[in-house]
């Protein structure tokens, strides 16, 4: 059965938090009354994933290159890497437990899947909304562990840069 995530801006203009979500939501109004599952907080070329709104930091990302088309990523002290394959055009990282994930574009520009190294799709994403506030919505297709999760969901704040290199 999928599971859901939408990203909701928060609402201060200046602010780089984005707050996770449980479910599809339409609108950052939806949002008010829930609390986040997660937060991740962007500046310039780090990212980070707490949980809840102002939680423990469970994961760290670091974007690397001229184009962003790098990242490492650090979870518990375990490291892991990501980034851009010129060669398949997808934006690809290897899990914490040496597995390869690869998020292909769809025909659509934002919208992206992503595969595990047997082909399965793992997750959706769709970056886009008619709410300026709503980020985007991440769907999993299948059960991952948490490790994974904050893999997928910091990854997806690469994508736009993918977007960029398949230009």
């Amino acid at each position: 059965m999928p599971i859901s995530f939408t990203y909701v801006k928060e609402s201060y203009i200046f602010s780089k938090r984005t707050f996770i979500y449980p479910g599809m939501l339409e609108s950052g109004a939806q949002a008010d009354d829930l609390e986040p599952v997660w937060t991740m907080q962007i500046n310039e070329r780090e990212a980070t994933i707490c949980q809840g709104r102002n939680g423990t930091p469970i994961m760290t990302a670091r974007m690397e290159g001229h184009r962003k088309d790098l990242a490492q990523f650090n979870y518990q002290g375990k490291m892991s890497s990501g980034g851009f394959d010129g060669t398949k055009l997808t934006w690809a990282f290897i899990d914490f437990e040496g597995r390869r994930y690869d998020w292909m574009a769809g025909i659509m520009q934002n919208c992206w899947k992503l595969e595990d190294d047997k082909g399965q799709v793992v997750a959706n994403y769709i970056g886009m909304s008619r709410d300026f506030k709503v980020k985007g919505t991440v769907t999993f297709q299948a059960k991952v562990n948490e490790a994974l999760i904050a893999l997928i969901i910091l990854s997806t704040r690469m994508l736009k840069y993918a977007d960029a290199n398949l230009q």
